[in-house]
């Protein structure tokens, strides 16, 4: 096995670390001061002094505790890395905040483990950590290997790139099929050794070249370092003989990850070799696993694992008859009768909020012309992701089905003058969307190419941003309190360093607008830093379900380019013509998604207002007590009342005993027994779907029941 790739790009990894360490020391040491946050404040030296000395300084408990450190309130730091300005310090240890970048660690080791086993043979693509969970790292692994031979200008050449990593992944010399478990376990006992050595994650930013000598032999690392401007610096990590393009942060050193498993290993597409090979893309390998501080999480895990299967919302929704795909139109979904019925309770509760603050619904067209998508600056950037149509074979016109509404509400606006009298403007949308994704991407009804969502754009002024992004706010607390979400994470996304539009000052301006709405919340949030889109600061919701996994739903987005694109206008106080900032927002994302999430995180065990089989009526004793099952299954669904259920009669000629178990299987929320002793006291017999046995009562006093269940979403 050949590590003389590995060794090369150690040798020069070390050559430029000390490079950097001589400079250091040539420089005048600073004085910083360190301030904890129970106010104690530390002197430090500029770029010597580390989080983990002050750790060191104050417990070995808080040492073995933190995992990353937190500067100023806003920036993840490694606690080995020199803090280089006088700042705030905070510890912060393995939670919410921070399992992501312990997983991204993980994956690091991971691919240390990988070039253990398999050294030059072995080309890692990428390896990040995974919002819903775990980490992974996709890989190609060779017969032979190749240094590329970079002087010669093939890292400025992202076609040339294109074309070795096409010939390579499609080389009958690589390895296709993905690792058995026992390959997966081999793998497995070296990162539990690459753990005990406490391998330490070194940081070092060196210049693009310098990057390039280093992965002159992997050109997926290539592909990577060429996307990064010229003159950019890059930021490396090194954990063993392991070297990595990465921002970080990450833990102090492996010891620090105590429980591994590696769930899975599966072909995949590359991403760039699907786009530029859409109709033969050909697959590599990805490894997943997850990680934890401790072996109890990695248990707690594994039995929530087996809940995920089970309450898969594929396997629910064809067992409940929610809804299914067919071939015949891949990634559209056909809602079932009892799927409908949860879409349609979800959209109508919408409905119901957006009278409360404020909104307008409005219908728009499914397809437009060619020129909209320009104007908008989606044809330049997203034209792969539009289902194109043309009309009576004629290709003058090209029309196309609209991925998102902001185009057509935009020509909304701009249909009639505005004053300012007339913002905010909020405008909803409800209508069906479609997006060309991948044929290997669609899943269920998380991954779909035709989807609708609870899609609004306020139109505003700038003086308006606070108040709007409050109300917005409140509207998502609202939503998913009712929907059963407690925990959510929030985020604020701020203005890239680089290509973004509009004035700083605007952005400082939005951006401090929307710190103070999050901070009214009273609930915690975190700054994504320099990660906005070029066009306005936005704010993404994750929620955690029952099974602590997270999903993003709510986007709240300020958009100052869509309207100059436009050229939309307001008369202000004094008649002169403004431009209105847009709020994109979405409170439950997709309607198709958030079934999905609602399936999962209930097990398939609706709440009552949600759910789509509200309660059955079983006669007892044979068909002769039908007639009255019929008539309260009529009364509780009849359209005179506050609200109608969804009702239905057991008609079969099975036992009792198996009517109820069938019953309880199919999730009805309430079993409703009636026979001759109820037929003559004109009263029913109700148990909850758990057994739970609420006795005889009048068929009134079980609508009340029902009313306020529905009225309080239980």
């Amino acid at each position: 096995m050949s590590t003389v790739n590995i060794r090369q790009r150690l040798l020069i990894w070390e050559a430029e670390k000390k490079r950097q360490e001589d400079r250091l020391n040539m420089k005048t040491q600073n004085t910083i001061d360190i301030t904890l946050m129970d106010g104690t404040v530390k002197q430090g030296i500029a770029g010597v002094t580390t989080p983990l000395e002050c750790a060191k300084g104050i417990s070995r408990k808080l040492v073995n505790n933190s995992i990353v450190a937190f500067i100023n309130s806003r920036e993840l730091h490694d606690m080995n890395r020199p803090l280089t300005n006088s700042c705030t310090l905070q510890f912060l240890p393995f939670d919410p905040t921070t399992k992501n970048m312990f997983w991204h660690s993980t994956s690091h080791v991971l691919g240390l483990a990988l070039e253990t086993k398999y050294g030059d043979d072995i080309l890692l693509c990428d390896g990040p950590s995974l919002k819903q969970g775990g980490f992974f790292y996709e890989l190609l692994l060779k017969k032979h290997s190749e240094q590329l031979n970079n002087k010669l200008g093939e890292i400025s050449k992202i076609d040339r790139l294109h074309k070795i990593i096409a010939q390579l992944i499609r080389s009958p010399e690589i390895r296709k099929e993905p690792f058995n478990s026992e390959e997966l376990q081999e793998i497995l006992k070296i990162m539990n050794e690459c753990v005990l050595q406490n391998y330490p994650f070194e940081h070092l930013v060196v210049t693009k070249d310098i990057a390039c000598d280093i992965f002159s032999n992997n050109p997926f690392k290539l592909y990577y370092l060429s996307k990064i401007p010229e003159n950019e610096q890059v930021t490396l990590y090194k954990c063993g003989s392991f070297i990595d393009l990465c921002r970080g942060p990450h833990i102090p050193h492996t010891g620090y990850i105590k429980a591994i498993d590696l769930s899975k290993c599966a072909n995949v597409y590359w991403t760039p070799d699907i786009e530029n090979n859409e109709i033969s893309p050909q697959s590599i390998i990805r490894i997943y696993g997850i990680s934890f501080p401790n072996a109890q999480e990695l248990k707690s895990w594994k039995q929530e694992q087996d809940l995920a299967h089970k309450w898969d919302h594929r396997t629910i929704g064809k067992s409940q008859k929610l809804f299914l795909t067919h071939p015949l139109s891949p990634g559209s979904i056909f809602m079932l009768p009892h799927g409908t019925r949860i879409f349609q309770k979800l959209q109508n509760y919408i409905r119901v909020k957006y009278r409360k603050f404020g909104y307008e619904e409005v219908m728009t067209p499914m397809i437009f012309k060619k020129e909209l998508w320009e104007t908008s600056g989606h044809w330049q950037n997203y034209q792969k992701e539009i289902f194109t149509v043309h009309y009576h074979n004629d290709n003058s016109d090209v029309y196309r089905l609209k991925p998102m509404n902001c185009p057509g509400h935009c020509l909304i606006f701009d249909s009639t003058p505005k004053s300012f009298r007339d913002l905010p403007l909020r405008l909803a949308d409800f209508g069906s969307l479609h997006r060309n994704e991948t044929s290997g991407s669609l899943s269920g009804l998380t991954r779909v190419r035709q989807f609708h969502q609870d899609d609004a754009h306020i139109f505003c002024r700038e003086s308006q941003i606070f108040e709007e992004i409050s109300a917005t706010l409140s509207f998502i607390e609202g939503v998913y309190k009712d929907l059963g979400f407690t925990n959510y994470e929030i985020f604020l996304s701020t203005r890239p360093s680089k290509n973004f539009i509009g004035e700083i000052k605007e952005w400082d301006y939005a951006e401090d607008a929307l710190k103070k709405a999050l901070n009214a919340t009273g609930r915690k949030w975190t700054i994504n830093p320099e990660d906005a889109a070029f066009y306005g600061p936005k704010i993404d919701i994750m929620v955690e379900d029952a099974l602590h996994r997270m999903h993003q739903t709510a986007t709240v987005q300020l958009d100052f380019q869509l309207p100059k694109r436009f050229q939309l206008k307001y008369h202000d106080e004094n008649g002169t013509d403004q431009t209105p900032i847009i709020i994109h927002r979405a409170i439950l994302g997709s309607f198709e998604r958030i079934m999905a999430i609602l399936t999962e995180h209930t097990g398939g065990k609706w709440p009552f207002w949600l759910s789509p089989r509200q309660a059955i009526v079983i006669p007892i004793g044979g068909l002769k007590f039908l007639d009255y099952a019929e008539y309260i299954c009529n009364y509780l669904k009849s359209e005179n009342l506050q609200c109608s259920y969804f009702v239905d009669v057991d008609r079969s000629t099975n036992s009792l005993n198996k009517m109820i178990k069938t019953a309880q299987l199919s999730q009805y929320n309430f079993i409703i027994l009636v026979g001759e002793r109820e037929r003559e006291t004109q009263t029913i017999n109700v148990r909850r779907r758990n057994g739970e046995i609420l006795g005889n009562m009048a068929v009134d006093e079980l609508l009340n029941h029902f009313n306020d269940l529905n009225n309080n979403h239980l």
